[in-house]
């Protein structure tokens, strides 16, 4: 089986930005009544990436992704989709919503946000989805702008699963989430048969275990030579979470 990245959706902790408000509680700790009274409203700082960011951080973490290469121009992705193997290519739309293989284009009714094609038509098919609004389940009807084009090489997929890493207050740290069935309608999954959802809640100071990573991968129905790479592959992800302070990771 082969996993697909999806975005993790990461807060901006790390990053040397500090806002006025967060600015503004540190000074308040130094010298007193210099906080005004808005300051301690809870701070709210997340950054959500694209599939194609995504995937840089993936490999940087030993998370196996199939070759691409983002691109921003029609000429830039008949290159790009050139640097790929084989004689066909993966053209996804880069916006932040689910459903985008499903989705449609506002300005041209063109439909899908995703799209394997031979090279000599992407340009074709890059014309028709740079620069114009995706419209999917989960965008509304005012849909999203498009504006990036991730090209990847072209893989068979013999089954589909789901995995997903997201902060539940129930367990108060961070729960895994999998099934053996995946693609992009995860959510019809569940309301049809919740028992195809598997949750592993993790905690948080002892961190993941082998012993967990293999439970998932075998509930997951990894079969017996693909367990060991499975396991590596859901503990990697798990190293992505905590240390890129991710709030969700999901990969469908």
């Amino acid at each position: 089986a082969h996993l697909r990245g999806s975005s993790p959706t990461c807060s901006s902790q790390r990053l040397p930005v500090m806002s006025s408000v967060a600015m503004a509680r540190v000074a308040g700790r130094r010298v007193q009544g210099l906080v005004p009274p808005a300051a301690g409203a809870m701070q709210r700082r997340f950054l959500n990436l694209h599939e194609y960011q995504a995937q840089i951080i993936f490999q940087k973490f030993g998370v196996g992704v199939p070759k691409n290469l983002p691109a921003f121009s029609v000429a830039e992705a008949v290159e790009k989709a050139n640097q790929m193997p084989g004689d066909e290519v993966v053209v996804k739309s880069q916006v932040l919503a689910g459903g985008r293989g499903l989705g449609y284009f506002k300005e041209n009714n063109f439909q899908g946000g995703v799209h394997i094609v031979p090279k000599d038509k992407v340009a074709e098919i890059a014309d028709k989805m740079l620069g114009k609004t995706l419209i999917t389940k989960q965008t509304g009807e005012e849909g999203k702008p498009n504006n990036t084009l991730l090209l990847a090489e072209k893989v068979s997929i013999e089954t589909e699963k789901y995995f997903a890493i997201l902060m539940d207050r129930g367990s108060g740290g961070p729960v895994m989430i999998g099934s053996k069935v995946g693609g992009t309608s995860i959510e019809d999954i569940a309301a049809a048969d919740p028992t195809a959802i598997i949750k592993m809640p993790i905690d948080i100071i002892e961190g993941i275990k082998a012993a967990d990573a293999e439970k998932m991968a075998k509930e997951m129905g990894f079969k017996a030579e693909q367990i060991k790479d499975a396991s590596t592959l859901i503990a990697n992800l798990y190293k992505v979470f905590i240390e890129c302070d991710c709030t969700m990771l999901e990969i469908n």
